[in-house]
């Protein structure tokens, strides 16, 4: 059986310049801290197809925050303006790499995933969410 010090290690080297870069994927705890600071990543959340030039175009400090989390480092200021410094070339490679490992088995089943999650963890009200509405016309105020 395996335990999390044998699956944890799960990484990609990027090659960048003339050295290797070790990507893990971004944790839950970066998650946090992306959607803290850039509150426009939560249409990664709503099971649309964001891929790397789609994050490109909202801007260098949403790329650079999430290669820095990519790498292990969520929220730190030092790599993320690292991240900054490096060709748009290197910033792709890096991107698509913290993709592929913080969704390895795409945005669909992750969404999917977090919904369910909710509707156990919401109770009721989660369902309820969900219901369908009602086609009854409201009641008059007279």
């Amino acid at each position: 059986m395996a335990g999390l010090l044998d699956i944890a290690s799960l990484t990609e080297k990027v090659p960048v310049g003339g050295a290797k870069v070790e990507v893990f994927g971004v944790s839950a705890k970066g998650v946090a801290v992306l959607l803290a600071r850039f509150p426009e990543l939560r249409l990664l959340m709503t099971g649309r197809d964001v891929g790397p030039e789609k994050l490109m175009a909202m801007g260098g400090a949403v790329v650079e925050a999430i290669i820095a989390a990519g790498i292990g480092f969520p929220g730190d200021s030092q790599q993320e303006e690292a991240a900054g410094r490096l060709n748009v070339e290197a910033q792709a490679d890096l991107l698509a790499a913290t993709l592929r490992l913080t969704f390895p088995n795409g945005l669909g089943p992750f969404v999917e995933k977090l919904t369910a999650l909710g509707a156990v963890m919401g109770g009721e009200a989660a369902v309820s969410a969900k219901a369908p509405a009602s086609k009854s016309r409201p009641r008059s105020k007279s």
